[in-house]
């Protein structure tokens, strides 16, 4: 990694970590369930691997290291596909529930989630594709992708399943994503989707990330 890399990834992470920082401090004291959502999961985690990054950043720069470790670049890829999954789900869905409910389309930007529905995955988007390019994850790492999103799925269908009205219906309060639109069966339909969206999602910024690295852009 040069230098001019090397200061592009050190300004976005340290936006990444300082956005993360403030809203967490923000969610503990107002939540009393602050990881309930997937948003704040993927969030946290990029924040948290954002602060690492720094650090390498800084000893690339002090010529004490040449590149970041292949293990942190693998770590950044999974983190920065779940923020990706939390942006794209949040503009091309989420954001037309709230329509469709009488809300204002921007309802889903309001307070702490303009930086976790929007900055802070942009932010770790970019450093990813355009700084942290890198030659060095072989495509089956990509998998790796689902590991997040798969664990959230095991707990999402639990709470919402075991939270069942007398009826038999979905209780809205625990299906928060509103997934379940339809029969209670569709929820099948819709986690296979969202597995395979996460995993499209990943693999596009691996190769995204690869192509930019081979052909030497922003060098």
């Amino acid at each position: 990694m040069n230098k001019k890399k090397a200061i592009g990834s050190l300004i976005l992470n340290i936006f990444t970590f300082l956005s993360v920082l403030g809203c967490m401090i923000y969610i503990f004291i107002n939540s009393k369930r602050p990881f309930k959502m997937f948003t704040t999961q993927s969030n946290f985690v990029a924040g948290i691997v954002a602060g690492v990054i720094i650090i390498f950043d800084i000893l690339i720069l002090l010529r004490k290291r040449d590149d970041l470790p292949k293990w942190l670049k693998i770590i950044k890829m999974i983190v920065t596909t779940g923020v990706t999954l939390t942006f794209l789900v949040v503009t091309l869905y989420l954001g037309f529930v709230a329509v469709a409910m009488g809300y204002s389309y921007f309802l889903v930007f309001e307070n702490t989630n303009l930086f976790f529905h929007l900055f802070t995955p942009l932010s770790a988007l970019f450093s990813f594709i355009l700084f942290e390019g890198t030659t060095e994850i072989k495509k089956r790492y990509t998998l790796l992708n689902l590991v997040h999103m798969g664990c959230y799925s095991i707990f999402y269908s639990i709470n919402v399943f075991t939270h069942l009205t007398p009826e038999g219906k979905v209780d809205r309060k625990y299906d928060w994503y509103y997934f379940i639109i339809g029969e209670n069966w569709t929820f099948a339909f819709v986690v296979t989707g969202m597995l395979l969206i996460t995993f499209g999602i990943g693999f596009i910024l691996w190769f995204i990330n690869k192509k930019i690295k081979e052909k030497q852009l922003f060098e």
